[in-house]
C-alpha cells in the first residue's frame, strides 16, 4: 500500500524493526523478518501518525519482509 486508505495520502515508513519466528526451537529452522511500519503524513487525518517516527501514533500497515 502506497497510500492511506482514509485519506489518499502519502505513506511514510517509520522505525523498523525485526521479529523471528522459531528462535525458540531447536526442531525448526529460525526465519527472520523485517517489518516496516507505514505511517499517515496528513495531518487532517484520523490516522495520522504524528511527529515521533519512533512512537507512532497509528500505524496505517506493517509490511513484512521474509529475510531468509
Amino acid at each position: 500500500m502506497d497510500t492511506c486508505p482514509k485519506c489518499q495520502s502519502l505513506l511514510q515508513i517509520g522505525t523498523s524493526y525485526m521479529t523471528f519466528e522459531n528462535d525458540d526451537t531447536p526442531d525448526k529452522p529460525t526465519v527472520a523478518y523485517t517489518n516496516l511500519p507505514m505511517i499517515c503524513l496528513n495531518k487532517e487525518c484520523e490516522d495520522y501518525g504524528g511527529e515521533n517516527v519512533f512512537k507512532p501514533r497509528v500505524v496505517v500497515e506493517t509490511v513484512r519482509n521474509k529475510v531468509n
